[in-house]
């Protein structure tokens, strides 16, 4: 409607009845043995949180406007976790928000800059969402990958069902890819995101071998995304 004010996006999400009730369904998920000392709840947003995910999407617009762009589409909400149980998620009763852990907006012991991890929380989560949205009209994988064996994933701990695996493939090449964008106008902190960038290739990489011998499981959909996984990695390895 002509006059009407465009929604936010990437919006800081104060704590509400939804984003809570999504947090404990994530902590009741969690895997058996995972060390959830301390738990996880939905904190408010702090003047200099802000700061760091202002600049974090200042980065974006520089570096990947495409990718801000689809986020910007994508993602209404940004919850605040406090806590170390989460590092973050993505929840489909809550589609549309993603939740972020604190510490993701600080400097790493490594030296990462906070901006730079709170791009990557971005991306990350963001993927998930995207991921989430697209499946449902043309899936990834068919309907025998449901009842696969569990894999090994680079970023859990715990086997995961092959979705699990190939949202992580996509998940970890976008974020290779935004590493070497930034490497290549970033001159700052440059050996810890060059290590991030190696760490997330090769993890991406081992997720594509993985799903490239389950191949049969993959939609002919998904072998296109898988290949585009592939083609993106290249370009971060450069």
């Amino acid at each position: 409607m002509r006059g009407t004010k465009a929604r936010e996006s990437l919006a800081p999400a104060e704590p509400s009845p939804h984003l809570i009730r999504s947090v404990t369904r994530a902590l009741a998920a969690l895997p058996t043995g995972t060390d959830a000392t301390g738990g996880s709840r939905v904190a408010s947003w702090q003047r200099p949180d802000r700061a760091v995910l202002d600049e974090s999407v200042a980065r974006l617009a520089a570096t990947w406007p495409q990718m801000l762009a689809e986020l910007r589409i994508g993602v209404a909400q940004v919850a605040l976790l406090e806590g170390p149980a989460i590092d973050g998620f993505t929840d489909f009763a809550t589609h549309g928000a993603i939740y972020v852990n604190r510490s993701r907006l600080r400097t790493s012991p490594r030296g990462l800059p906070g901006p730079v991890r709170c791009a990557e929380a971005l991306v990350h989560e963001g993927t998930h969402t995207r991921c989430n949205a697209a499946q449902l009209s043309t899936p990834f994988l068919t309907p025998a990958a449901g009842s696969a064996h569990l894999v090994r994933t680079p970023l859990r701990a715990d086997p995961r069902p092959v979705a699990g695996l190939f949202q992580q493939m996509v998940v970890l090449a976008r974020s290779s890819v935004l590493y070497a964008l930034l490497l290549r106008g970033d001159t700052t902190a440059t050996d810890a995101l060059e290590a991030r960038r190696s760490l997330l290739v090769e993890r991406a990489q081992h997720a594509v071998v993985t799903l490239r011998e389950r191949s049969p499981l993959l939609t002919d959909h998904g072998l296109t995304v898988l290949e585009e996984c592939a083609a993106l990695l290249r370009t971060a390895t450069v």
